[in-house]
């Protein structure tokens, strides 16, 4: 285990398996579930941690949890003893549930990999088969495996991720199994994939110039599918394009609290939009506060980010409004 290799998840696991019981318990209460089922997928995948690295990781904390000589131990076990220790009632159910369905062990296979030796190893694959390897790893380096796969690949792996929507335990196992031959690494299966969902995902990634031509692959084998791509990249700041009527109809469907949250990321071009079409004593209101709103978590605000842009794509689908992302026939929206 390479302390380089980390990521924040992991180390906040290598933390939480450091900490006394009572203290896991005050500080998983004060993390949101997408992070607490990160952080315990990490506990979960750990089946030891050297002294070394645990020394390394939590030197900021030596002094509240002193010096050990033993490796700690992770495990899913654990994970799931930490779940009962300090979560209660429906979180602790719906973390259960996550743990149970969302541990990617490929992605645990090919970390140590970089993205082009990953792409190089498994360029022989079928397209099938790459689409399941990409939905099991990180979007942020299934983009860079993708970028790397021969030009005339890319569109039809992508095009197969996004029509993937659950794969048979089965299948993933062999292929688990045939990942972890290659790679000289062995991992059991998880059992869920991709969807256009996922695709979109990843494509956010790639440069955009890549993506553009990679989606342009997709769109003339299956317009549909690069239909329902395009849809879900879009973005808060996308919805500026809709014209003055359409988004003073938006607008009257959101509540002042989400905007107010939405616009702590929003592109300066979407508040002059947005200031433009409420009226003086509306805008005082949002300005004001904004002003009184205190630091959130982007996670949080991309959250309410994205409501809004499933209010706007519910209303033009009621044909109340038209968002035009586009910017051009090879862009990305």
């Amino acid at each position: 285990m390479q302390i380089d290799q980390l990521t924040g998840s992991e180390k906040a696991a290598i933390l939480i398996l450091s900490l006394p019981r009572d203290q896991v318990k005050a500080l998983l209460a004060r993390l949101p579930n997408e992070e607490v089922e990160r952080v315990l997928a990490a506990v979960s995948r750990f089946e030891e941690v050297p002294p070394k690295v645990q020394e390394r990781v939590l030197a900021e904390f030596r002094e509240a949890i002193g010096t050990r000589d033993t490796a700690i131990r992770g495990g899913r076990q654990r994970a799931l003893e930490l779940v009962g220790e300090a979560l209660e009632g429906e979180r602790a159910s719906e973390i259960f549930e996550k743990l149970d369905r969302d541990e990617k062990r490929v992605d645990w296979t090919l970390r140590p990999f970089e993205p082009q030796f990953i792409a190089d190893t498994l360029a022989a694959e079928h397209p099938q088969t790459l689409a399941v390897i990409l939905s099991q790893i990180p979007s942020e380096r299934g983009a860079k495996v993708i970028a790397c796969l021969p030009e005339a690949v890319r569109p039809e792996v992508l095009l197969r991720l996004a029509n993937l929507d659950t794969v048979a335990t089965d299948a993933i196992t062999e292929v688990e199994e045939e990942i972890a031959q290659m790679f000289a690494r062995r991992r059991s299966s998880p059992t869920r994939a991709g969807g256009a969902d996922a695709a979109a995902k990843l494509l956010n990634r790639v440069a955009k110039s890549q993506g553009s031509l990679i989606l342009e692959g997709v769109d003339t084998r299956d317009p549909d599918v690069a239909g329902r791509i395009k849809k879900l990249m879009l973005t808060f700041n996308d919805l500026v394009t809709i014209d003055k009527r359409g988004f003073q109809t938006l607008l009257r469907e959101i509540p002042t609290e989400d905007l107010v949250v939405a616009l702590k990321t929003a592109s300066d071009e979407m508040k002059a939009k947005i200031f433009g079409n409420v009226s003086s004593r509306a805008g005082e209101q949002i300005r004001e506060e904004m002003e009184l709103l205190g630091p959130m978590r982007l996670s949080e605000v991309e959250a309410v980010q994205a409501q809004i842009v499933d209010v706007a794509r519910r209303l033009e689908d009621d044909g109340k409004l038209t968002i035009d992302a586009g910017g051009g026939d090879d862009a990305l929206v």
